[in-house]
């Protein structure tokens, strides 16, 4: 009676191990994979970061770059002397006309949303929108903390929503006059609603906020005026009582950090709690007071990592499919062994046929994965590589001119080459070829100096050969002097000449001189530019005297003036800062007629000694 229980007990709980066994290979499995789909997360948001923080400094330097297309323009204007006028006399109503219009004129040309004028008091004597119907003229806005610094002799700057305009923008301003007393306040508001449109994207979303926390620029717009934190009744006051957002509410945004990604990523929710999480990047602009903050989905990554947990839980299932056949067929063969031996033989052989197709399913899935990670891998570097093509967007014209001539020329030299080499000829297709290695080493030193004078200058004065850099100017003027038809004639002693300076400072002052005494060329009969340069002591003249017409007398003394041109579509400014920059390098830039015709400008720069190379090492 015993046995016979054990007996029939025996298959149930056979059943049940073998139940609890696939129960317990199931959940390895989905561990497995679900660990294995973690793994590739990580992997591929180490590079999301990488691929978002290149996007995020390019954002950031566009940003500051539109900024400092204007920081210099009020301080330019409030040298004016129609400004300084108006503010000596601001009841002279005749010079307030014409303010207006200087003003109108220079907003136009640079682009920017407002320009106007401020007495001491504040209050706006003259505006470019004066005869638009939200005119500042006669509007107060001493309350503006960019009004108090430039009172205070230093420039300012400021972000806020116009208080009658409603538009958003971005303040600079200047002290008109003596710095320590000024006469008035002059101020130049940008637009930066272009900000938001020229960065919008599908994956990713981006906030500035000012240092209160408050959002201001944001490609989702019911972002807009919130705050990342709540605010304290008293900075709400104190943001209530400057009128920078007018009144707006100030509400606090849904803002949490998930958890921390690998290598100290930060995962976000924001906007509602559970939505979608976001891969956080964010940098400072120390000098505007922002902090610019790069939003990417974590929708891009999500269906690569499911993919690759199903692909592995799908080779698991497999292998797990296969090896439960292998037993199968093992036990059937102990089983059978003694009578069925042919069956169990054919029984083998359709199982390694099925082990084969599988294989071979297994093979094909592989390679699919191959090519899919690898074409991931193309489309995120084609991603990088278009981050990087577009900031050199703007030279595309002026490359594409320089590079042709070299092109067809080495089109035409390799055709002669083939020919040759079909002729055996190999002298002849041998120099064909070497004017092909010739002409790419042209090519390489035109992007070459293309790529070191769009660099952002140091600022820091040293050793600089003067050669050098007009052999610079002239690769990037050659266009320029092509299409005015003209001759450039350099005259520069067998020894190099070393100067004081700043390299790329130095190229931009040459390719002002040469650039305007080929716009002034165009229409002359003899097109001849000469550039000479000689030591005089401890200084070096450098001379570009052109075959023009020359500079009319009463225009001699104010050829250096901001905003002062002959030409109707120049903004007056090349010779300008040209004047500045020598000036800056401790040197002078003069202009005058030359005896036999034409306008000579004279570059001053000190020499460099050997004390300064000391110094430098």
């Amino acid at each position: 009676m015993v046995s016979s229980n054990s007996a029939a007990e025996s298959p149930p709980a056979g059943r049940v191990r073998l139940a609890s066994g696939w129960l317990l290979l199931a959940l390895i499995m989905l561990t497995l994979s679900w660990q294995l789909g973690s793994v590739q997360r990580g992997y591929l948001l180490e590079g999301l970061k990488m691929q978002g923080q290149q996007e995020l400094n390019l954002y950031v330097s566009h940003l500051e770059a539109k900024l400092d297309r204007y920081a210099f323009v009020p301080a330019l204007l409030a040298e004016d002397f129609r400004l300084q006028s108006l503010l000596i006399a601001p009841r002279n109503l005749e010079q307030q006309h014409r303010v207006n219009l200087f003003l109108s004129h220079v907003n136009q040309i640079a682009g920017s949303l407002d320009v106007y004028l401020m007495d001491r008091q504040g209050v706006t004597l003259a505006a470019s929108n004066w005869q638009e119907e939200y005119s500042f003229v006669g509007e107060n806005f001493d309350f503006r903390p960019y009004f108090a610094d430039a009172m205070q002799g230093r420039a300012g700057r400021y972000y806020a929503l116009g208080t009658t305009s409603g538009r958003r923008g971005y303040y600079f301003s200047s002290p008109v006059g003596d710095p320590d007393n000024p006469l008035g306040v002059v101020v130049v508001k940008i637009d930066i609603d272009t900000l938001e449109n020229d960065w919008r994207s599908k994956d990713t979303e981006l906030i500035v906020t000012d240092p209160d926390g408050v959002i201001f620029v944001s490609t989702r717009p019911e972002w807009r005026y919130q705050t990342l934190r709540p605010l304290a009744a008293a900075d709400i006051a104190r943001i209530r009582e400057s009128r920078r957002y007018r009144e707006v509410g100030l509400e606090p945004i849904f803002y949490q950090q998930q958890n921390a990604g690998p290598e100290g990523t930060r995962i976000v929710q924001v906007g509602e709690p559970g939505g979608e999480g976001y891969l956080s990047l964010a940098t400072d602009m120390p000098e505007a007071g922002w902090r610019v903050q790069l939003l990417i989905s974590q929708k891009v990554i999500s269906p690569q990592v499911w993919q690759t947990r199903l692909f592995a839980m799908s080779l698991m299932l497999l292998l797990a499919t296969g090896a439960w056949l292998y037993a199968a067929r093992s036990r059937s063969r102990r089983e059978r062994e003694s009578e069925k031996r042919v069956l169990m033989q054919e029984a083998l052989n359709e199982l390694e046929r099925r082990v084969d197709r599988r294989t071979v399913d297994l093979t094909e899935a592989n390679r699919r994965l191959r090519q899919e990670v690898e074409e991931h891998e193309r489309t995120r570097d084609e991603l990088i590589q278009a981050a990087k093509l577009a900031a050199l967007g703007q030279m595309s014209a002026g490359i594409n001119h320089e590079l042709n001539q070299p092109l067809t020329a080495m089109r035409t030299y390799a055709e002669n080459a083939r020919t040759y080499l079909a002729r055996e000829n190999l002298e002849q297709a041998a120099w064909n070829l070497q004017q092909i290695s010739e002409l790419t080493s042209r090519m390489a030193q035109i992007s070459g100096q293309l790529k070191i004078f769009s660099r952002k200058s140091s600022g820091q004065r040293i050793r600089v050969s003067l050669r050098a850099c007009l052999e610079g100017a002239q690769r990037i003027v050659r266009t320029r002097v092509e299409q005015a038809g003209a001759e450039v004639v350099i005259d520069l002693p067998e020894g190099d000449l070393f100067v004081a300076g700043d390299t790329i400072q130095l190229e931009q002052v040459l390719v002002n001189l040469i650039g305007n005494a080929c716009d002034v060329l165009k229409q002359r009969p003899l097109k001849l530019i000469e550039v000479s340069a000689f030591q005089d002591g401890g200084k070096v003249r450098l001379r570009v005297h052109d075959s023009g017409p020359g500079i009319a007398q009463k225009n001699l003394e104010k050829v250096f003036d901001p905003f002062f041109t002959t030409t109707e579509s120049g903004l007056g400014l090349g010779l300008s800062i040209s004047y500045t920059i020598a000036q800056r390098l401790g040197g002078s830039l003069t202009a005058a007629n030359a005896l036999d015709g034409g306008a000579v400008f004279t570059l001053t720069l000190a020499a460099w000694n050997d004390r300064q190379d000391q110094g430098a090492a």
